[in-house]
């Protein structure tokens, strides 16, 4: 039994073989020590790791006949924790709790999401509502046919509905005419 941890070390250092460098011999390559910051310690693909976390994390939005549509769980904060804007042509959702407990500790949360509108939906008519159970829902109405881009900010006002999310009313898919 003493000499598994010898071998476990050997397996260790025998599995950096293949990156040590060619002017290296074998023996030497046993005793070189890999930082933990190097490439060879890190993961290889990073670019799949960060999309992966855009996927989970990006807000689930729809276009329907009413327009653009997107829902965000935001059930933790309370309603004058919350705010909207619209930059250009993107709107920013922000939400900020600060907690103070009896002891004198102190705890805050925060997130920012922001997302950037299709082409052609008009920021200055977006709306929000912020149902019972804490589901804010952000709708943007259809474009117009002519429509001209504008580089506006505001802040949109928050609507509570006193219904929970469920029954709010989703936008219904968005049907193709096909003409013959």
């Amino acid at each position: 039994m003493r000499s598994l941890p010898m071998f476990l070390r050997l397996a260790e250092e025998m599995s950096r073989l293949p990156r040590i460098a060619p002017y290296q011999s074998p023996f030497q390559a046993l005793f070189q020590e890999v930082p933990l910051w190097s490439a060879a310690a890190a993961p290889r693909n990073w670019k799949q790791i960060a999309r992966w976390q855009e996927q989970e994390f990006a807000p689930p939005a729809t276009v329907g006949k009413q327009g653009y549509q997107v829902s965000l769980d935001v059930s933790v904060y309370k309603p004058n924790e919350l705010s909207v804007k619209t930059v250009e042509n993107s709107v920013i959702i922000e939400g900020k709790s600060e907690l103070e407990d009896d002891l004198g500790g102190y705890s805050s949360r925060q997130f920012l999401r922001r997302f950037v509108l299709p082409k052609g939906y008009d920021a200055e008519h977006l709306t929000t509502s912020l149902s019972s159970d804490g589901v804010l829902t952000i709708n943007v109405p259809n474009p117009p046919a002519d429509e001209k881009d504008a580089l506006k900010e505001r802040v949109v006002p928050i609507q509570q509905t006193g219904l929970a999310a469920d029954n709010v009313k989703a936008n219904p898919p968005k049907e193709e005419k096909t003409e013959k």
